[in-house]
C-alpha cells in the first residue's frame, strides 16, 4: 500500500505525541463529528503542519469524541477507512488532556467547523487562535483570527484555504476526502436542499481534475448516504448519540440529535421510549430534540421530535420552534404513542441543525425558568 503524505503525517504524529511534546497546536473538530468535522480537523491540521515554521511545535488533529464512540460515526469510520486512514490513526478527545497541556505547556487551539466551544470546554477560551466555520457566528472569540462563510460545508473552506497557502497537499487522498464530504454536505450540489453555494461548486470544481476520471460523483454521495444510513448495528440509544450537539443554560441542558432515519421510524423501534427517558436521564438533558431526515434520490424529508418527562418545558420549546421566525420550519404535527413527546414532520426540509439549533439557544436565553 504506498503511503500517501497525509497517512505518513497522521502516523508520525501519534509517535511524536507519546513523547509529550511542551508546544502542541490542536486542530479540533465539533463534538458531534461528522465527516465535515472529521475531514476538515485532518486535512486542516494537515496544512499548519506544512506550513509550520518551527519543527518543535506539533500539530494534532482532534476527533472531539471519546474513542469509544468512533464506531457510531459509521459514515466517517467508512469514508476515512477507504482512504486506508484507520482507528489507530486517528486521535480522539479522550486521548488527549487538553487541560493538562493548557495547564504545563504551550497550546494553541484551532476550532474548525464550529466557533463556540462546549460549556465544559471555557477553561479552553484563551488558547483559540483560529476559527474556521460555516454557521452564522452566534459569537466573537476572545483572540486570534477567524473565517466564517455561509457555505454547504466546511470543508469547502478548508479546500480553499488549503489552495491559497498550499495546493501541493492536494493529492489523490486529501482531495478525495474533501470532495466526497462537500458532496455529502451539500446533498450532492442540489439545489432543492437549499445547502449549496457558489462557492461549493467552484470548490468541487477545483478538486475535480485532482481525482480519477473515471470518479461518479453521484456514485460517491450514495455510498456516502447508504454508510451514514447503516445503523443496523446501533442501538436506539446509540443512535441518539451518532451526531449530536449540547447547548446549556443555567441548570438547563438540551440535546439535539440528528438521526439517520426519519423520526417517525426511530420512533417506533422497540422500548424506545424507555430508551429516551433513560438517555436522558444519564446525559442530565431536560429537553431531548431528535432531528430526522430521509434522502431518496433527490428528494429530501425532515421530521422532528421534542421529548422531555417535564411537560412544561417540552410545551414551551415546541411552540417556540412553532412559531419561531415566522414559523420558518413550517412544522406539521403528527401523532407519537411516546409519553412525554411530541412530533412533527418538518416541510422546511433546507432547515438543518445550523437553523434549529440557534433557535433552541434563543428560547432558552429569553425564557424566564
Amino acid at each position: 500500500m504506498e503511503m500517501f503524505p497525509l497517512l505518513r503525517y497522521l502516523n508520525a504524529t501519534r509517535e511524536t505525541l507519546e513523547s509529550q511534546p511542551a508546544r502542541l497546536h490542536v486542530v479540533l473538530g465539533n463534538e458531534a463529528c461528522d465527516l465535515d468535522s472529521a475531514v476538515s480537523a485532518l486535512v486542516y491540521a494537515f496544512l499548519l503542519y506544512s506550513l509550520r515554521k518551527d519543527s518543535t511545535e506539533v500539530v494534532l488533529p482532534v476527533l472531539n469524541i471519546p474513542k469509544r464512540d468512533y464506531p457510531l460515526k459509521t459514515e466517517v469510520v467508512f469514508w476515512l477507512e477507504k482512504h486506508n486512514i484507520l482507528p489507530e490513526m486517528l486521535f480522539f478527545r479522550d486521548e488527549v488532556d487538553l487541560q493538562h497541556q493548557r495547564e504545563t505547556g504551550e497550546l494553541q487551539l484551532t476550532l474548525v467547523d464550529h466557533h463556540q466551544l462546549a460549556p465544559s470546554d471555557s477553561f479552553l477560551d484563551a488558547s483559540v487562535v483560529f476559527i474556521l466555520d460555516h454557521r452564522k457566528l452566534e459569537r466573537h472569540p476572545q483572540s486570534g483570527g477567524i473565517v466564517v462563510e455561509m457555505v454547504g460545508s466546511c470543508c469547502t473552506l478548508v479546500t480553499e484555504q488549503v489552495l491559497a497557502r498550499n495546493p501541493a497537499l492536494l493529492d489523490s487522498v486529501t482531495a478525495s476526502l474533501l470532495y466526497g464530504t462537500i458532496i455529502l454536505d451539500t446533498v450532492n450540489l442540489n439545489e432543492a436542499a437549499k445547502r449549496v453555494t457558489p462557492k461549493d461548486v467552484d470548490m468541487i470544481g477545483r478538486l475535480q481534475p485532482l481525482l480519477s476520471s473515471s470518479i461518479n460523483r453521484s456514485e460517491i454521495f450514495q455510498q456516502l448516504t447508504n454508510a451514514k444510513a447503516n445503523v443496523s448495528g446501533l442501538t436506539s440509544d446509540q443512535l441518539l448519540r451518532k451526531d449530536v450537539k449540547v447547548t446549556s443554560a443555567g441548570d438547563l441542558k438540551v440535546g439535539v440529535a440528528s438521526v439517520p432515519m426519519m423520526v417517525k421510524e426511530y420512533l417506533q423501534r422497540p422500548e424506545v421510549g424507555e430508551t429516551l427517558s433513560e438517555h436522558c436521564s444519564s446525559e442530565d438533558y431536560s429537553v431531548l430534540v431528535i432531528m430526522g431526515i430521509s434522502i431518496t434520490g433527490e428528494v429530501v424529508h425532515r421530521d422532528i421530535a421534542i421529548y422531555s418527562p417535564q411537560d412544561h418545558l417540552r410545551n414551551q420549546l415546541v411552540v417556540y420552534l412553532r412559531d419561531a421566525q415566522g414559523e420558518v420550519l413550517q412544522l406539521l404535527p403528527f401523532d407519537s404513542d411516546i409519553v412525554g413527546c411530541s412530533a412533527f414532520l418538518q416541510r422546511n426540509i433546507a432547515a438543518s441543525r445550523k437553523v434549529v439549533l440557534p433557535l433552541i439557544k434563543e428560547w432558552l436565553a429569553k425564557e424566564n425558568f
